[in-house]
């Protein structure tokens, strides 16, 4: 079609209608998946009282807290940071709960074979060399533990530009955000997989459904934050701006927020 005729239809045709039917389906709620979903996936999978879940990539330990609370589980929350280490034994302390507390990442865990029921891996593998990573949680979950990990994977979606700038300043490593990659990994490692769940961009709406969270807030702000002349090279100004596309991201289909369950082979 050439450029005059393909401005005669957009125009002429596809706009002058106001599209009604899309409307009104774009208008209704899919009832998308929350953030909480991640752990009723967690409770469906049947852990116990007295097991030991390992949370990967802890941070200041909420999540695991919640977990140990929820199904009386033994943990311990791991995390490279000394930040979040110190944030983790902060919180773990104010809510008077036991949870041991190791600085270490998750490709030299102190922690013995076998020993794990579980392991809890959110926002964490991308960050990784998978193969270290993985061979590690087979070697420390006990045959038949599980692993739950919460990956967002890279689409076709995402230009290579997009990508190298991405992946560059929030310290990603580019392969481990390819499901191509990650699976081939796990399996290599002896873990089997039972389950694999792409969110796409549900948690994202669920958050604008709920106004938890604005994707017209972050989009204003980046925009403002160019109209500001703002130094894109600095390492902080290049942090803010890329969580600000974070989500508008998922939304966009340029990442896969995706939800793996392994379980080891041992």
């Amino acid at each position: 079609m050439n450029p005059r005729n393909a401005v005669d239809k957009l125009y002429g045709e596809i706009w002058a209608d106001d599209s009604p039917a899309l409307e009104a389906e774009t208008e209704q709620s899919l009832n998308p998946r929350g953030t909480d979903w991640l752990f009723e996936a967690f409770e469906q999978l049947g852990p116990q009282p007295g097991q030991l879940v390992v949370d990967v990539g802890a941070r200041d330990a909420t999540h695991t807290i919640r977990l140990v609370r929820q199904h009386g589980l033994r943990a311990i929350a791991l995390d490279p940071v000394e930040l979040h280490v110190e944030l983790a034994r902060r919180a773990i302390a104010e809510a008077g709960v036991e949870i041991d507390v190791v600085q270490a990442g998750i490709e030299a865990m102190p922690i013995g074979d076998d020993a794990a029921d579980w392991i809890w891996c959110r926002d964490v593998l991308v960050h990784v060399d998978l193969e270290p990573g993985f061979a590690e949680c087979a070697r420390i979950l006990r045959p038949g533990g599980q692993m739950l990990a919460y990956v967002t994977c890279s689409t076709d979606k995402l230009e290579p530009r997009e990508a190298s700038w991405l992946f560059d300043v929030l310290a990603i490593v580019p392969e481990s955000t390819e499901p191509d990659v990650i699976e081939p990994r796990a399996s290599d490692a002896g873990l089997s997989l039972v389950s694999k769940t792409e969110l796409g961009g549900e948690w994202r709406e669920r958050m604008l459904e709920a106004g938890t969270w604005s994707a017209s807030d972050d989009l204003l702000r980046l925009s403002r934050l160019r109209r500001h002349g703002a130094d894109l090279d600095d390492p902080r100004v290049a942090a803010y701006a890329a969580a600000r596309v974070w989500g508008v991201y998922q939304l966009l289909g340029k990442t896969c927020p995706t939800v793996y369950v392994w379980t080891s082979s041992g």
